[in-house]
This record gives C-alpha cells, sequence and structure tokens, in this order.
C-alpha cells in the first residue's frame, strides 16, 4: 500500500510569524467567523494546512489595504483573489513618482531571486544604485520592489526563505552605500532611528536611515525593539533633535497609539517624533493630537520633513 501523503502544517506561532496576525486574532476569527478551521495534534495544539496560511496571507493584505476583517475573512478562494485582482488594478492614489516600475520590470530585477542566486541579485541591485543615486534608488526603485515582494509572497508565488534572502541582500546592500557616506558628525537635525517593542521588522528603517544621512543628517541607529524608557533616555542622552521610529504593515493599532503617545509625553522638548510606515494605527485620530507628531506617509517626505526642521517652522505640520 503506498503512503499516504500529509500536507505540511504550521504551528500557531509559525503562523504568526509567517502572516503578522497575531496568536490572539487567529482565535477570535476561529470563533467569530469559522476560519481559519486549525486541526490538533496529540497535545491539542492547533496546526495549520498550507493551504489555510495562504488564505490569511491574502486577508492580511486586503486588510492592509483598509478592508474590515468581516468584510474579507469569510471569503473563499475565488472570493478573495477577485478581491486581490481589484486592488492590484485600482489606480495609486499618491505615487512616489511618474515612473513607478511596471510588475513586469521589477520581475526582470527579482529573477535572480527566484532563480536562487543572491550574488546576481546583489550585483544587479547595485547596478542600478550607480544608475540612480541613492535617493531616487530608494523611492521609485526598491520600495516599489519590496511591495512587489510582498504581493508575490502573499500570492504565494514568493517562499518565506526567498523573502527573507531578498530582505538580506537589500540589507547588505543599504549597510554598504551607509558606509560609503560616512558620519555626518555635528550636522543638524541630529536622529535618533529605532522601533518599538513588538516591532521585529527593520528594513524600513534601514531606508529611513539611509535617506536621512543622504539628507545631510547626523543619524544614530539603535536597532529594533528598543524599550520606550530607553528611548526617552537615548533622545536626552544623545540631545536628539528627531525620534524616528519605523512602523511595518504588520504592527498592531495599539502599538502604534499607546508607545507614541507615551513617547510623546516623555520626550523632552523641542524634540521632534516622527512615525512612518505602513501601520493602520499611524491614520488614526490621536495622531493628530499630538503636538511634536509628524506623520510621514510616504519616503519623500523625509527629504521635507528635514528641510522643515532646518527652515525652524517649528513642531511639525499633519500629514
Amino acid at each position: 500500500m503506498d503512503p499516504v501523503e500529509v500536507s505540511p502544517q504550521l504551528g500557531i506561532a509559525a503562523v504568526e510569524r509567517d502572516t503578522g496576525l497575531s496568536k490572539d486574532l487567529l482565535r477570535v476569527w476561529e470563533r467569530r467567523y469559522g476560519f481559519p478551521t486549525p486541526l490538533r495534534d496529540v497535545q491539542g495544539e492547533r496546526l495549520y494546512p498550507l493551504e489555510q496560511v495562504q488564505r490569511l496571507r491574502q486577508i492580511k493584505r486586503l486588510i492592509d489595504a483598509g478592508h474590515r476583517p468581516h468584510q474579507v475573512v469569510s471569503l473563499d478562494a475565488p472570493e478573495l483573489q477577485a478581491r486581490l485582482q481589484a486592488l492590484q488594478e485600482r489606480p495609486a492614489t499618491t505615487p512616489l513618482t511618474a515612473a513607478v516600475p511596471e510588475g513586469a520590470e521589477l520581475d526582470r530585477l527579482l529573477a535572480p531571486l527566484f532563480n536562487h542566486q543572491p550574488h546576481e541579485l546583489l550585483d544587479a541591485l547595485q547596478a542600478e544604485l550607480l544608475r540612480l543615486g541613492l535617493e531616487r534608488f530608494i523611492i521609485e526603485l526598491l520600495a516599489p520592489l519590496i511591495e512587489r515582494v510582498g504581493r508575490l509572497w502573499a500570492d504565494g508565488r514568493v517562499q518565506i526563505h526567498e523573502e527573507h534572502l531578498f530582505s538580506e541582500v537589500v540589507q547588505q546592500q543599504l549597510r554598504r552605500a551607509l558606509a560609503q557616506l560616512g558620519p555626518a558628525l555635528g550636522a543638524r537635525p541630529r536622529v535618533l532611528l529605532s522601533t518599538l517593542p513588538g516591532e521585529e521588522h527593520g528594513l524600513g528603517l534601514l531606508m529611513v536611515h539611509c535617506l536621512l544621512a543622504a539628507a545631510g543628517c547626523e543619524c544614530r541607529s539603535l536597532g529594533l525593539q528598543t524599550p520606550l524608557p530607553e528611548l526617552a533616555q537615548a533622545c536626552a542622552r544623545h540631545e536628539a533633535d528627531v525620534l524616528a521610529l519605523s512602523f511595518s504593515s504588520y504592527a498592531s493599532p495599539s502599538l502604534v497609539e499607546e508607545g507614541l503617545q507615551t513617547l510623546h509625553a516623555s520626550l523632552a522638548e523641542p524634540c521632534e517624533l516622527w512615525a512612518g510606515g505602513r501601520a493602520a494605527g499611524l491614520r488614526r485620530p490621536f495622531a493628530q493630537r499630538l503636538g511634536r507628531l509628524r506623520v510621514l506617509a510616504e519616503l519623500p517626505e523625509l527629504g521635507r520633513a528635514v528641510q522643515a526642521w532646518r527652515n525652524h517652522e517649528g513642531p511639525a505640520t499633519k500629514v
């Protein structure tokens, strides 16, 4: 008798890391919407078939685009695919430039990743960096490229190990570019960079670091997940003009709101607080009430924020 082929399954912690959906949220959806429908191992722990993980990725992408959970969690696979297709066809409301590369061009640049050739991918990206310069490379090419990889991952066309490899190659390239820029000692504004506890994604922070350094700021990175009290102390010790925080789309609204409110209250004036990224929590009304908080919706706004600070325009205008 031929052996029965068992479909791979992931535990709830692995699904949380893969999709960015918290364990608590997965359990709530299971009770409220009847999906996901995990299996159980001999200890009673949840196990999620890969097809359910793929569906959760698609749901997460739709929620990041503004859909509410009750609108999409219960959709079947064809309905989800239709929503995703409509999302891809929707024109962008705030394009970075008029010349954002098309999907085919982005996939051409990603071909070494698909062929598992990281050195060739690094060489291709380095050639584009030399052609465009650091600022244009990050804004016009790298940001759309990262979004493209995210879409392919959500569609199941890029695997987790490939997404991780892509991220490592990009970080290697950006760190090399930073080293070539060198530290702008004594330049202003002096910017500290970090993420809040619970925010494990650092690629966006590194891109911001590069753009600020290219704009002539003195940048000091504290790395990821710095405790809130330590952030306020670091700003005082380093005499920082700005604390810049990066939030990925995976950041929970409570992390964003509670963290920014706490920091806003504890930072000594005149240090400003700049927050950027794709987190939905940054669009909440609370942000408008924090006088020294600047919410940066898109990467090109960094240059304007630096210029506003240098023009002594006071606390940043809200976005």
